[in-house]
């Protein structure tokens, strides 16, 4: 088979969202191995569904999310009215629990400006003003983020993967990667046995991959693997001194005849800002669900999305993968360790879990939780130091380059920061195999409007 000029492994949403780009501003073979038999089945699908704006990100410690998150936001909205996908702005109330989180909201309220949102779209309350707002919230204040937006990022992603296809790009689904061999020029990248049931086709047959099929050659790889982006760095050499932990994020859904406790997401100032740790929010879906979560539950891997670990195999895989420095340094933190024990406690029992909302939601009993709703899984890097690191780890690799930790608010801003990453690597080389194609200006989609957005001044 003729070798690939550019393979993404991963079909998430940033995955698609570099196919996209890559599609529209090159001419050549792209293809994207996913290893399900659709895209966005994990973390971009998995999660609170909101597209966030960034009035919580320090517009100079997390500088490219921040300006990310704000360009993406205009993109979405115009895309989702030209596909006719679900866009909700039900807006969101950030809320101090506690007295000393009121500091907090003042600095989310000049966050937010500085990084580019409007004076009308931010505004500090006072609790009398939430409780005028929304009766059954209880604080010491909140910040008010009236374009945040509930959305279907499966329906986004899912789109993006036709317009990607239509520009030239191939999805092959029901892919799962093996070991990548070093040949020459090209990388050899060896397909996993099948699992049971499974056959490498693509469910709209626009590809086939036949079972037979042992092996693909690629130019240049792109690593968007998500929760399995640094295992596929490790294996070839690459972000060696990165670890991850997993965490599971699980929801449960609201008895909607008590919808009418919130008409917009609550969320909480975080009390451990430096870990993964959040309290639970309520969150309303963009078909109208409410959903009370999430935990953030310490598990075996990426895909562990009941249960804790498969086996003896996978504590020792947890705990012992290399570099175990990183690990060790954590595991001894014992803030670390009693907020996990915490966490777990709000996996085992849904009372737990309404007890925590309860802070900020006091009329919500145990009894409105008639379901588990959605859950996911983080994948969350820790470095050297056994600290969590917060932003996404770009690394260039052999005839590679890999995109790991890219988490929260990973999928508002992925059609943004995949054009920032391809114009990154156009300039340094990476693909100039690769034939340009006429740039074609679309409104807030325009490549060049979107990456000087992202690499402008601080004003």
């Amino acid at each position: 088979m003729e070798a690939w000029d550019v393979t993404i492994v991963g079909g998430g949403i940033l995955g698609t969202s570099i196919a996209y780009w890559l599609a529209n501003r090159f001419e050549g073979r792209i293809a994207v191995l996913e290893k399900e038999q659709d895209v966005a089945e994990h973390t971009s699908r998995r999660n609170t569904g909101v597209v966030h704006r960034p009035f919580y990100l320090d517009p100079v410690g997390r500088k490219v999310f921040a300006r990310c998150a704000q360009v993406a936001y205009g993109m979405w909205k115009e895309y989702a009215a030209a596909r006719g996908l679900p866009w909700l702005p039900v807006s969101t109330f950030e809320v101090a629990t506690r007295e000393e989180g009121v500091a907090r909201l003042e600095k989310y309220l000049q966050w937010g400006l500085a990084n580019g949102m409007g004076e009308d779209e931010l505004e500090l309350l006072s609790p009398k003003d939430v409780r005028r707002y929304e009766p059954n919230v209880r604080c010491h204040g909140a910040i008010w983020s009236k374009t945040d937006t509930a959305v279907e990022y499966h329906a986004f992603t899912e789109s993006l993967r036709t317009d990607a296809e239509a520009a030239g790009a191939k999805f092959l689904l029901g892919v799962e990667v093996g070991p990548i061999r070093d040949a020459g020029d090209l990388l050899e990248i060896v397909l996993a046995e099948p699992r049971p049931g499974q056959a490498y086709v693509d469910p709209r047959r626009r590809v086939r991959v036949g079972v037979g099929t042992a092996s693909l050659r690629t130019r240049f790889l792109i690593n968007c693997a998500g929760g399995a982006s640094i295992d596929l760095a490790h294996r070839m050499g690459v972000a060696l001194e990165y670890t991850d932990l997993h965490f599971r994020g699980e929801y449960w859904e609201v008895e909607p005849a008590h919808h009418d406790l919130s008409s917009r997401n609550i969320y909480t100032v975080p009390r451990h800002p430096e870990l993964p740790f959040l309290d639970p929010h309520w969150i309303v879906r963009a078909d109208g669900r409410r959903e009370i979560g999430p935990n953030a539950v310490p598990v075996s891997g990426p895909y562990t999305y009941r249960g804790f670990f498969g086996g003896p195999k996978d504590v020792s895989s947890m705990l012992l993968d290399p570099p175990l420095r990183n690990k060790l340094r954590l595991l001894v933190n014992p803030e670390f360790l009693n907020l996990a024990a915490g966490e777990w406690a709000s996996s085992l029992s849904k009372g737990v879990m309404a007890k925590r909302a309860r802070e900020f939601l006091p009329g919500l009993k145990v009894e409105y939780l008639v379901r588990p709703g959605t859950a996911g899984v983080r994948a969350s890097v820790i470095d050297r130091d056994g600290s969590f690191v917060k932003e996404a780890i770009e690394l260039p690799g052999p005839h590679s380059y890999h995109i790991t930790n890219y988490n929260s608010p990973g999928a508002t801003g992925a059609p943004a920061f995949a054009a920032w990453i391809v114009q990154r690597l156009a300039r340094s080389g990476q693909v100039d195999h690769l034939k340009p194609k006429a740039p074609k200006p679309a409104g807030s989609w325009d490549f060049d409007r979107i990456c000087a957005a992202i690499e402008a001044p601080a004003s």
